[in-house]
């Protein structure tokens, strides 16, 4: 089940709580740490309970298309991502992304 708004909403704000009481206790260089650790956390929000069914984080550099269309029917995901080692190196460079493009090109012709 997915986050709805209010729940992404919620955690948003109680981090960013959590980061101005912790400013007061620790150095600005640590601080500035977990900060973008903060901002990784609410940039995955979107990703968390979605996929139907499967588990498995999104790839970086693998577009939300690609994951919706492709990844979440592939067996090479896993829930820390994607397994298949050519999608480790060249993101969205895997045979069933390649396919899913081709595929989409000649419905448009």
């Amino acid at each position: 089940m997915a986050l709805t708004n209010e729940e992404k909403g919620l955690i948003e704000e109680a981090l960013g709580v959590y980061l101005q009481v912790i400013s007061r206790q620790i150095a600005p260089a640590q601080v500035q740490q977990l900060a973008q650790i903060a901002q990784n956390i609410v940039q995955k929000l979107d990703s968390v309970g979605s996929g139907g069914g499967k588990q498995g984080n999104k790839p970086n550099g693998i577009s939300d298309e690609w994951y919706k269309n492709v990844c979440l029917s592939c067996d090479k995901l896993s829930p820390g991502g994607c397994t298949d080692k050519v999608t480790e190196k060249y993101p969205g460079k895997c045979d069933p992304i390649l396919h899913y493009e081709r595929e989409k090109i000649l419905k448009k012709k």
